[in-house]
């Protein structure tokens, strides 16, 4: 299962958005051994001078409500951009 979390904010604020990302990726890492945290971003800016952004999150941790809680609960301390969109695939076999 992964979880695909997306959202967008205004450009100038790039650099405090990805260092609070990563931030947050390094504790959920340490919490949740083997979660694979993947950080990805649309080529351009929208009309709006947006950036879109999406976290991808892979493992076992994110079948649990335990992850779901901690990654809700660092978006708000870490003041991440809302909202947020969560979209969960699962592979096909």
């Amino acid at each position: 299962m992964s979880l695909y979390v997306y959202f967008k904010f205004i450009v100038s604020d790039h650099l405090l958005v990805l260092k609070h990302i990563r931030d947050m990726h390094d504790q959920l890492a340490l919490e949740f051994p083997g979660l694979s945290c993947e950080l990805l971003k649309r080529p351009l800016p929208d009309q709006d001078g947006k950036e879109t952004w999406m976290e991808v999150y892979r493992g076992v941790a994110t079948k649990t409500s335990e992850f779901n809680e901690r990654l809700a609960e660092l978006v708000l301390k870490n003041d991440l951009p809302q909202p947020r969109r969560n979209e969960v695939f699962i592979s096909i076999e």
